[in-house]
């Protein structure tokens, strides 16, 4: 049986944070596997309960495509205890906020309320992570759902079935190419039953991580969690799937005639996150160059390819640091009338080589790294998004405590590393390319 005492508390489970806003955080891990993070934050009287699953589309494979985000829907359809809706219903009721979201690395779940009732989400998420009622005809309605929302959110939408499409040539062997909401053909095959297994199989506690943020005391806190979740018996879970991709592969490239009005531009190179760099400051680094090359109008990419020498009409690059496996730079981008998809692409691509071959200026590099480091402090501002933080990164394998380290190793990124990320990592054999063009140009 866990058992807590104020000195077990301190001394053996718990680790104080060095947040320059003072704020205090905990851990320890349940006998049952479950890890639990407290934070402290006493400026409202709300507190945000989120918890993260291991387990999202990059562990789904065959048939199976979707389940993770079926499940999340089913999740709401309620227990014996709290039947049907009930859920739902009560966050109404009590003031509070309730929502989820699955990706290719988890499964997250928040419910925030004021302080008074923060018991109550915990027992609400401790009944439904071991007694959710599948029912076939709350099955049968929420797979209609979430084909409608396939619908709607891709089948129907060019650019984000391109994007999906894209995935299959940027993420040659990466599960990351799996779209999280499944394809159709898969939801159509999708059973009941495979929902039950999934939930089975993935949803125990060692196989989550629960944050709280909020207006708590932590030593009291951590006892309703105890009281809560530590009954939960624990299950062994199955090797996840590999999410790592083949190093410069060769360049990739496809071309795809849809229903749009003007052609697009895609553009991705495979490199490395901060879980599988093995220097872990490329990843930094490639977060600097992302914003250096789009991050306002007065970046790179904005300034000379829209504003200056017109070539594109928008921009849009992105990376992302924190997936537990490899990531993708990416580059998305509309020409300008009269500018070809080739020319887009190569005027792109100068600026890109440009970051290896002319050293970016010290000016340069500090102004965009105390605006990328003020945006950074500034989104943890509130309780939501400090627990969303800490839940991203302890799901994809990194520890909640580099939320307060972040700044230190952004600030530290220098000229010359940016030059040497973007010689090693923008190379040819890394880079995937996709011409998205107008229905009208294939005849």
């Amino acid at each position: 049986m866990f058992c807590i005492g104020s000195s077990q508390l301190y001394a053996q489970s718990t680790q104080k944070s060095t947040s320059e806003l003072a704020r205090s955080t905990f851990e320890t891990i349940l006998n049952n596997g479950l890890k639990v993070i407290i934070r402290e934050d006493h400026r409202a009287p709300m507190v945000m309960t989120q918890i993260w699953y291991k387990v999202g589309s990059a562990d789904e494979s065959g048939n199976m495509l979707g389940v993770s985000h079926v499940l999340e829907h089913m999740m709401f359809k309620g227990t014996h205890k709290v039947p049907n809706d009930e859920f739902t219903r009560i966050s109404r009721v009590y003031g509070g906020s309730v929502n989820a979201s699955t990706s290719t690395n988890y499964t997250s779940y928040y419910q925030i309320y004021p302080k008074a009732y923060f018991p109550m989400a915990l027992e609400l998420e401790a009944d439904r992570m071991s007694n959710l009622l599948l029912r076939q005809q709350d099955f049968e309605t929420e797979i209609k759902v979430v084909m409608e929302e396939r619908r709607q959110r891709t089948d129907d939408n060019p650019r984000a079935l391109a994007s999906e499409r894209f995935k299959w040539i940027s993420y040659p062997t990466s599960h990351y190419r799996q779209p999280v909401i499944g394809h159709m053909k898969t939801l159509t095959s999708l059973q009941l039953s495979d929902v039950q297994r999934w939930y089975k199989t993935w949803y125990t506690p060692n196989n989550a991580i629960l944050i709280i943020v909020g207006d708590v005391e932590s030593e009291k806190a951590l006892l309703q969690v105890q009281k809560y979740f530590g009954d939960i018996p624990s299950r062994a879970t199955p090797a996840r799937n590999d999410v790592l991709e083949f190093e410069r592969i060769g360049y990739r490239h496809m071309e795809i005639h849809s229903n749009v009005q003007v052609p697009n531009l895609y553009m991705a190179w495979n490199v490395k996150s901060l879980s599988s760099a093995k220097n872990p400051q490329d990843a930094y680094a490639l977060a600097i160059i992302r914003s250096l090359l789009d991050s306002g109008i007065s970046s790179r990419l904005q300034d000379r390819l829209v504003r200056d020498r017109k070539i594109l009409t928008s921009i849009s690059v992105s990376y992302d640091p924190y997936n537990r496996g490899d990531s993708l730079f990416s580059i998305s981008a509309l020409p300008a009338p009269g500018i070809s998809l080739e020319e887009a692409q190569q005027a792109i691509q100068a600026e890109v080589n440009a970051l290896k071959t002319e050293k970016a200026s010290k000016h340069e590099v500090q102004r965009i790294i105390t605006r990328f480091v003020s945006n950074l402090i500034y989104n943890q501002d509130n309780i939501a998004s400090q627990a969303k933080t800490m839940g991203n990164l302890e799901v994809n394998d990194l520890s909640y405590r580099l939320m307060d380290e972040l700044p230190r190793h952004y600030e530290n990124v220098s000229a010359e590393e940016i030059q040497r990320v973007a010689t090693h990592y923008f190379v040819r054999d890394n880079l995937s390319t996709l011409y998205l063009m107008p229905e009208a140009k294939a005849q």
